[in-house]
C-alpha cells in the first residue's frame, strides 16, 4: 500500500495550459500589462457582470487605490469584521484611519446588523463586507447604513445570494489572487468597480505610461501580463474546478455528521463556493491539529488573529468571532486531491 503524501491546506493548482499561457507572454515579451491583462479582466467583468474591472499587482494595491478614490484619509472610520485577513487593518491604519470593528452574527458568518447600525457615525466612509471561505449572504440590508461598502468576494467571484451575483450591487468589490485563492496569478488582485464615476476616479489614480503637463500623482500598480496569463488560464477552467471542490466539500460534511464536530449551513438562496472548508470543533483546537498532522493532515486557523486582539479591545466585546477563532480549523480541500487523499481526510473527519 503506497505511503500517504502529507497534504497541505493550501495548494494551487496550476496546470500544464496555465504555464502555457505564460511562456507564450515571455516569448512574445509581453510582460508588462498588456492584452492578456485586458483579457483576464474582461473575464472577471463576464463572470460578474459589474461596471468594469482593474486588475492590479497585489492585494494591498487594490484596497489602497479603493480607499484613494473615497478618499479615506486621517479620521475617517472605516466598519468592518474583526475576523478577517490582517491587510485590511494595515491598509486603514497606514491612511491614519479609524478601523471600527463590529462582532459576526451568532452562529453566522454575516456581520452583526445592529452593531453595523450603531457603528455609523457622521465620519463613516465605507463598511467592509467579508465572505468568508465560499458562503454567501445578502448583502442589501447594509445598504440601508452605509452608502459606500466594499466587498471582498475573493473566495465568491460569481456567485450569487438571493439572485444577485455578490459584489456588483455595491459600489465596489474586490478580489485576492495569491496562491491561497480560488484564482491565483502568483500575486495580484481585481478591483470590481459598480459605477461609471467611481471606475473612471479610479482608473485616473493608476499610472498607465500617459503623460499631460497636468501633473497628478498616480500608482503604478497595473497587474503584469505575465500574472494575468495565469489568471486567464484558471478562470476558464474555474467552473470545473468549483465542481471538483463541491464534491470533495460534500463528502466532508458528510464525514463530520458521523462524527463531534460540526460546519456552518449555507443560508437558504445563497450560493455556496468551497473554497475553503472550515469546521467548528467541539473539542481542543490544539490537540486536534496535532491529531491531524500525526494523520499526515494539515489543519490551520482561518486568521492568526481577530483584529480586535491586535487593537487590544475587549474579547467579550466579540463573542462569535471569539467562539469562530478558537474553534474553526481549515482543512485541504481543493480540485487537485486524489480521490485516495479525500477518502484518507474523510476517513480521519470521521474519527476526530
Amino acid at each position: 500500500m503506497a505511503t500517504q503524501q502529507f497534504l497541505p491546506v493550501y495548494r494551487p493548482t496550476i496546470k500544464r495550459k496555465d504555464l502555457e499561457y505564460v511562456l507564450n507572454t515571455m516569448v512574445a515579451d509581453q510582460v508588462s500589462y498588456g492584452e492578456y491583462a485586458k483579457n483576464f479582466e474582461r473575464k472577471l467583468f463576464e463572470r460578474t457582470g459589474s461596471y468594469n474591472v482593474v486588475a492590479v499587482n497585489s492585494f494591498f494595491n487594490a484596497l489602497n487605490l479603493i480607499f484613494e478614490t473615497l478618499n479615506i484619509g486621517e479620521g475617517d472610520e472605516v466598519i468592518m469584521p474583526s475576523w478577517i485577513p490582517q491587510i485590511y487593518l494595515n491598509a486603514v491604519m497606514l491612511r491614519k484611519a479609524k478601523a471600527i470593528l463590529v462582532d459576526l452574527e451568532e452562529g453566522s458568518l454575516r456581520p452583526n446588523e445592529e452593531q453595523v447600525r450603531q457603528a455609523v457615525s457622521p465620519n463613516t466612509k465605507l463598511l467592509v463586507l467579508y465572505y468568508w471561505f465560499g458562503y454567501t449572504y445578502d448583502p442589501t440590508p447594509y445598504s440601508s447604513y452605509v452608502p459606500n461598502i466594499l466587498e471582498d468576494v475573493t473566495t465568491v467571484i460569481g456567485a450569487k445570494a438571493v439572485g444577485e451575483t455578490v459584489g456588483t450591487k455595491n459600489l465596489f468589490a474586490v478580489a485576492d489572487f495569491s496562491y491561497r485563492s480560488l484564482i491565483t496569478t502568483g500575486e495580484g488582485a481585481a478591483v470590481f468597480c459598480n459605477s461609471r464615476k467611481a471606475y473612471h476616479l479610479l482608473r485616473s489614480l493608476i499610472d498607465d505610461d500617459t503623460y499631460n503637463l497636468e501633473y497628478t500623482p498616480r500608482m503604478s500598480c497595473l497587474m503584469p501580463d505575465l500574472n494575468a496569463a495565469m489568471g486567464l488560464s484558471q478562470i476558464e477552467s474555474l467552473n470545473h474546478k468549483l465542481k471538483l471542490r463541491d464534491a470533495i466539500g460534500h463528502l466532508y460534511e458528510q464525514a463530520l455528521q458521523q462524527s463531534r464536530n460540526s460546519f456552518i449551513p449555507t443560508d437558504d438562496k445563497c450560493d455556496r463556493y468551497y473554497a475553503d472548508f472550515p469546521i467548528i470543533l467541539k473539542s481542543s483546537l490544539k490537540d486536534t491539529v496535532a491529531y491531524l498532522k500525526k494523520n499526515k493532515i494539515e489543519a490551520v486557523r482561518p486568521f492568526s488573529y481577530p483584529l480586535h486582539q491586535y487593537l487590544n479591545l475587549p474579547k467579550e466585546d466579540f463573542p462569535a468571532t471569539e467562539h469562530f477563532y478558537l474553534k474553526t480549523i481549515l482543512i485541504p480541500n481543493y480540485s487537485s486531491l486524489s480521490k485516495a487523499d479525500v477518502t484518507h481526510v474523510t476517513r480521519i473527519i470521521t474519527t476526530m
